[in-house]
């Protein structure tokens, strides 16, 4: 660590140390990323050729996802002087924030939710081919997100539906 300060000696050891932590921080952000990406690919080809669904696992690795962007972000932001403190007070505020963004997110929470119940009880999966009564939407299931369900239709599109939607509304499975 030493040579890379006397690189920078026109600077405060204390900046580069700063710079060489947060740097470090989202560096492994991509890294994780990336590898997160890989490590889902090949599960979920595992899966396809082994027959299953893969609805679960493609959820789970947008909750995956979420954690590594949430824990590397705040290990940079940590680094950095002053924001201890600063997360120290959000971390304190939380329980305020969070009534604040409960309230203003309601529905996209609401959607949240129900992508949970649609992947706990699995009323139908991807590949099943579908009729949504509440648009009149017949296709095949794409995709169960986090906040949405896409239909490819019968035309060819891509529908969005959300999942508080898709949970409120019948959803007949087609053969």
């Amino acid at each position: 660590m030493q040579t890379v300060y006397d690189w920078f000696w026109f600077l405060d050891a204390r900046v580069v140390s700063i710079v060489l932590h947060t740097a470090g921080a989202l560096l492994a952000l991509v890294i994780l990323l990336k590898a997160v990406r890989i490590l889902f690919r090949r599960a979920e080809r595992r899966m396809l050729a082994a027959g299953k669904d893969v609805t679960p696992l493609r959820y789970l690795r947008y909750v995956v996802k979420a954690a590594v962007y949430v824990v590397c972000i705040a290990a940079a932001l940590r680094n950095v002087p002053g924001m201890n403190t600063v997360m120290t007070s959000l971390l304190a505020g939380s329980g305020i924030v969070a009534v604040m963004v409960g309230l203003a997110s309601q529905q996209a929470l609401g959607n949240i939710v129900s992508g949970l119940i649609l992947l706990a009880f699995r009323p139908f999966k991807i590949g099943d081919r579908v009729r949504y009564h509440g648009g009149d939407v017949r296709g095949v299931i794409e995709e169960i997100g986090i906040r949405h369900t896409e239909i490819r239709t019968e035309e060819g599109t891509q529908v969005l539906i959300p999942n508080g939607l898709m949970n409120s509304n019948v959803v007949e499975l087609l053969k």
